[in-house]
């Protein structure tokens, strides 16, 4: 099931950035549309001020997704750097998520993007991967109640300073 297609131009509407400046930091991100039929979550991620993440987030009304073994990400292959996508529950507390890394690819295609190339691929990350974190370190509680999702977000962080960008084609359900 098809959540987010980027190849429609309104789709980065609801998407807003949560970076390190709630503590001071100096990061910076944006999820926003190509018309070349993709999305781009981009930005900077800066180490001063004691920063070192950013992400973007969507919330919406509560879906129940416990008829599904996990979430999809279509995005370009090209990926120096590793994200983590972040879920919440409507019982989740404001400062807590449950994430879980963006794994290696599982299916590849090709398509062309403008003049560029994009290597398209699919990675599938099961909900069971998702584990409850409070300001990125790991908590004890309760698995996430998988019939009330009503928060999703992409996360870039660890130390990798320095511009950043991931191409999406669409993030869906399996």
């Amino acid at each position: 099931m098809i959540f987010f297609d980027f190849r429609v131009l309104d789709a980065a509407k609801p998407w807003y950035g949560i970076n390190d400046t709630v503590m001071g930091g100096l990061s910076r991100s944006k999820m926003t549309v190509s018309p070349l039929g993709y999305g781009e979550f981009s930005g900077h991620v800066s180490l001063a001020n004691g920063g070192g993440f950013a992400s973007v987030r969507c919330e919406f009304n509560p879906i129940d997704v416990s008829g599904f073994t996990g979430i999809y990400v279509e995005l370009d292959g090209d990926r120096p750097k590793d994200y983590k996508v972040n879920l919440k529950d409507i019982d989740t507390p404001q400062s807590t998520v449950y994430q879980a890394p963006m794994p290696a690819p599982s299916h590849q295609t090709f398509g062309v993007s403008g003049a560029r190339v994009m290597n398209w691929q699919r990675i599938e990350i099961p909900f069971s991967d998702f584990l409850p974190q409070c300001r990125g370190k790991p908590i004890s509680r309760v698995a996430m109640d998988l019939s009330q999702v009503c928060s999703l977000g992409l996360v870039i962080g660890a130390q990798q300073c320095g511009d950043f960008s991931l191409k999406i084609k669409e993030i869906g359900y399996y």
